[in-house]
């Protein structure tokens, strides 16, 4: 088995597998801060001043918005990212569940897509409703009943949580008994490369300089735990389905996937990374 689990390894190629990660991660972290967040704001009339890795920041005063319009555009822009990923990662499960892509690399990219989608919706209606600070919390407290709001949020969490983890598994992942190595080579480095590029992304990002407890680089050191978490799980739980072929896995070497990443990455690092637009009268850079 082990000689078998070699000569498979062989066939399966790192650079492509980095760049569909890379690939992944950037397009789920567009959908929920570009499409999400920044495309609410702007349907609602607003203004966008600039929009970057981390955060979209819109020219506005909340406070006068809500006196004027209610609470609906406060709270489409706070839960708009994850509905966002939520509505993108169902799209590409129900690709890769029903369209069967015919190469391996786009398997792997719908499966990393839906899964990286999943995981930050779980994040954020889980973790961080019960953290208590950032896009859901702003979110539960549009509402009078806060309490009822936050375990109706908490529950819907949790449901996706188990449920969604068992359909995207078994919607690609073949039986994986005896080809553990190959397991973790597709789970710990997409999850490895999330780390890095998004860690790379801030890097002229002015939010990741601010003291810790408003730093955006903290913020995300709690989005690596849960993407490491994810890959813990797909190892020591893996749901699986024999319909799946071991074919799934094993991701040749695809130029073109690597171009696209190439570029996607540099895009996201020294285009996106520092942000499009101005970040100048953000009132989290005046603390």
């Amino acid at each position: 088995m082990l000689l078998e689990n070699l000569i498979i390894m062989k066939k399966i190629n790192l650079p492509t597998i980095i760049a569909i990660s890379a690939l992944s991660w950037i397009l789920v972290n567009i959908t929920h801060e570009f499409v999400g967040h920044a495309g609410f704001g702007m349907l609602f009339g607003h203004k966008l001043n600039a929009v970057n890795t981390t955060t979209a920041y819109l020219d506005l005063d909340w406070d006068n918005s809500i006196n004027q319009h209610g609470f609906v555009s406060l709270r489409f822009f706070c839960l708009g990212g994850v509905l966002m990923n939520f509505i993108t990662g169902l799209i590409a499960l129900l690709i890769l569940k029903f369209k069967k892509p015919v190469n391996s690399q786009t398997n792997l990219f719908l499966w990393l897509f839906a899964s990286f989608s999943f995981v930050v919706i779980v994040m954020n209606l889980v973790s961080v409703t019960l953290i208590g600070n950032g896009d859901l919390p702003g979110f539960i407290r549009t509402f009078n009943n806060q309490g009822t709001a936050r375990i109706i949020i908490l529950i819907i969490g949790l449901f996706i949580m188990i449920t969604g983890y068992i359909v995207i598994q078994r919607s690609f992942m073949p039986d994986m008994k005896g080809h553990r190595l190959i397991l973790i080579f597709i789970t710990l480095i997409p999850a490895l490369i999330v780390a890095i590029v998004q860690t790379l992304s801030l890097i002229k990002n002015p939010f990741a300089y601010l003291p810790p407890s408003q730093s955006h680089l903290f913020a995300c050191l709690l989005v690596y735990i849960h993407f490491l978490l994810w890959a813990l799980v797909v190892n020591i739980a893996p749901s699986s389905s024999k319909t799946n072929s071991i074919e799934n896995v094993l991701i040749v070497k695809s130029f073109f996937w690597i171009t696209i990443g190439i570029i996607a990455i540099l895009f996201y690092i020294l285009i996106l990374g520092p942000g499009i637009g101005s970040f100048d009268g953000h009132p989290g850079l005046w603390r």
